[in-house]
């Protein structure tokens, strides 16, 4: 074999031996995260994460997929996070989530509320007993929603458009859904629109927070550190005007907790 050969060969060795080692280090510098939310409360979320992560030279990228799907992706280390759970979101899944690491600062405090046809008159206050008196149509993978709710009247579809759609034909008595984005489909649809109402007031209010794959363990304290941050200068805030959702506050966690702790003392009564 030549020298020149052998040059080559080592050349190529150390080539491959560089691309192996980079790639992680690159790979750690591109985080993907999952959520089941939809716009408005999805752009706001990706909006936040990207702000987050810039102090550490992190790109982000945020693909919305099905509530089932995005935690086996995160779980299972495809996906790098998942940007929109409840705080208690581990206790209430039964889908494994033994690799979800939760960041402990809320993103955005949002409201489920409760949509039925125009001239459907409520018997308020509206509690969990008034939805569950009918089928209801809601975004299949969300675990918080569907707990509340009895078996028999659980119907769980693939878009909040068929979520809508299910109301308006007739097929449920209500439907239920993030209130950003029911404001902003009804917005966009003058049909549902004119056959649909949001009734109010919204029948759950909680945060939502991001969890990481554990994977990136050690990137939490520095998130939670980054998210108090963007709260205290306003970003929070402004970024939550912009897409018409309520960021989270301290003053919004306090008065949240308390109402959970109020509504934990008092549970709902309801069949599984």
């Amino acid at each position: 074999m030549t020298r020149s050969k052998i040059w080559i060969m080592l050349r190529n060795i150390n080539i491959l031996f560089f691309i192996g080692v980079s790639v992680p280090v690159l790979a750690a510098d591109k985080l993907v995260f999952a959520t089941h939310a939809r716009p408005p409360l999805s752009l706001y979320l990706e909006e936040v994460i990207q702000e987050s992560l810039k102090p550490y030279a992190i790109e982000v990228k945020v693909i919305e997929m099905p509530g089932s799907r995005v935690i086996s992706q995160v779980n299972s280390g495809y996906a790098d996070g998942d940007l929109s759970r409840v705080i208690n979101f581990k206790d209430i899944s039964d889908a494994d989530t033994s690799n979800y690491r939760l960041v402990k600062e809320p993103i955005v405090l949002t409201d489920i509320v409760m949509i039925t046809l125009a001239q459907t008159e409520i018997t308020r206050p509206i509690t969990w007993e008034t939805i569950n008196q009918g089928k209801v149509s809601f975004l299949r993978g969300s675990k918080t929603i569907r707990k509340y709710l009895n078996i028999e009247n659980r119907v769980a579809v693939s878009s909040n458009t068929q979520v809508l759609e299910m109301v308006a034909n007739k097929r449920v008595n209500s439907a239920i859904m993030f209130a950003s984005v029911a404001k902003k489909m009804l917005n966009q649809s003058p049909e549902l629109k004119s056959k649909l109402m949001i009734q109010s007031p919204a029948v759950l209010t909680f945060h939502l927070f991001a969890y990481l794959n554990k994977k990136h363990a050690d990137l939490v304290p520095k998130l939670e550190l980054s998210l108090r941050q963007l709260k205290d200068d306003g970003f929070l805030e402004n970024t939550a005007n912009k897409y018409q959702v309520t960021a989270a506050s301290a003053e919004t966690f306090s008065a949240v907790s308390l109402l959970q702790k109020i509504n934990h003392d008092q549970p709902m009564q309801h069949k599984e």
